[in-house]
Formats: C-alpha cells, sequence, structure tokens
C-alpha cells in the first residue's frame, strides 16, 4: 500500500515525458515508454569476437538516450537501456554461467568531470531486470583506468584505437575475479578495441572467461 502511495506521488509531482515520442510515462520508465524501446533497430550483428550488441549505433533514439545519459547526465537513462539489453540478448546469453559484471571503467578526470560511470549505471540496471534471484554480482572497482588517453570516438583509425588503449587498465582486488566467469558492459563499441583490452587484463589477472555486452555497436 505505501508503495503504490509512493509510485503516485512520484508520477504526480515528477511527471516523465518519453524521449522518443514525447507522450507522459510512469516514472520508471526512465524516460523510453516501451513502445519506443521496442522500436529501437536490431543490431545488424548480435555477436562478433565475443560482444553481443542490443542494437547499432546509428539508431537516433539510441544515440539520443546514450548522449543525455554521458553528457547530460540524466542518470536515470541507464534504466531503459538495461531494459533494452535484457529484452534482446536474455535469450542468447545464459546469465546464469556467470559471476559477475564488470563496467568499462573512466578515467577519474572524467568520472569527477560527470560524478559517475554511465556503464556502471547500465550494469546495475541490467542486474536489477535479471532479477533478485540471481547469484551475479557488478564489480566496479576491479579494472581501473590507470592511464589517461584520448577519447576512442575521437579516433577514427582502427590501429590507433588500439594502440591509444594499450596499457590503459589495471587491476585492483585480483581474488575477487579469480576463476569467475565475468561480462563486460560498454554502452558503445566501435572497433572492439577498448573491450579486447579488458578482456586480456581481466584474464591475465585469473578471469576463467569473459564476454562482453554493449548497448550499441558503433
Amino acid at each position: 500500500m505505501a508503495k503504490n502511495i509512493i509510485d503516485f506521488l512520484l508520477d504526480f509531482f515528477y511527471p516523465q515525458r518519453c524521449m522518443g515520442c514525447g507522450k507522459r510515462e510512469n516514472y520508471k520508465s526512465g524516460g523510453v515508454c516501451l513502445n519506443c524501446l521496442k522500436k529501437i533497430d536490431y543490431p545488424t550483428i548480435l555477436k562478433y569476437n565475443n560482444i553481443f550488441a542490443a542494437t547499432d549505433y546509428n539508431d537516433p533514439l539510441i544515440q539520443k538516450i546514450i548522449w543525455s545519459l554521458k553528457y547530460h547526465g540524466i542518470k536515470q537513462l541507464a534504466k531503459p537501456l538495461g531494459r533494452l539489453i535484457i529484452q534482446r540478448l536474455s535469450e542468447k546469453i545464459k546469465f546464469d554461467d556467470y559471476d559477475i559484471f564488470i563496467p568499462i571503467p573512466v578515467s577519474k578526470s572524467r568520472s569527477r568531470e560527470r560524478g559517475f560511470n554511465q556503464t556502471e549505471l547500465i550494469a546495475h540496471q541490467i542486474r536489477a531486470n535479471i532479477g533478485s534471484d540471481d547469484n551475479i554480482k557488478v564489480l566496479p572497482n576491479v579494472l581501473l583506468k590507470i592511464k589517461e588517453t584520448p577519447s576512442q570516438v575521437s579516433l577514427k583509425d582502427r590501429n590507433k584505437r588500439l594502440n591509444n588503449i594499450k596499457g590503459s587498465f589495471g587491476i585492483k582486488n585480483a581474488e575477487l575475479i579469480k576463476n569467475k566467469n565475468i561480462i563486460i558492459i560498454d554502452d558503445v563499441s566501435t572497433t572492439g578495441a577498448t573491450i579486447k583490452e579488458a578482456a586480456k587484463i581481466l584474464k591475465r589477472a585469473g578471469a576463467k572467461r569473459v564476454i562482453a555486452i554493449v548497448v550499441a555497436r558503433g
């Protein structure tokens, strides 16, 4: 009963508008209605090099959601992204086989600038949509960004991206991932260079199996 009253008050005082169609939505939607979420394009390639994608980045709505989350700090938009991933990938990935979600980290300067890591928010929303009975954990403080690098988005050449990200990750609390099956979480993957480097470091630290989930393939 109390929960219903709280939900009603939140909807009344903090009405949501869908970022896609503009219709008024329940605050739980996170700013994107289920109808618009369903209309987001399916990925041209679902899986490539153990990277699973929920959509492609050329979808206009997904661009708007990710941009608004990352650069305008609308953190509630992690909710529909987590929901989209589960809707698209839960039949392709057996989450029961995995132990840990590892979000791709951001540098300290970018973390201070934004005040959050969008991939960590997305990882928690995926976890929430799987269900409370699942034992998978979100561990944001294992894979660390130890070297400041230019944004991968600013580099168009694949080799430059590979060299840019090389040696930029480190591991803390390696005992937490030893012999564990891990899913790396990222928002957008273009060449896969970031995820490839992260997977290499995690395996070197003792991870048993590593795959990745991204919202969109660039």
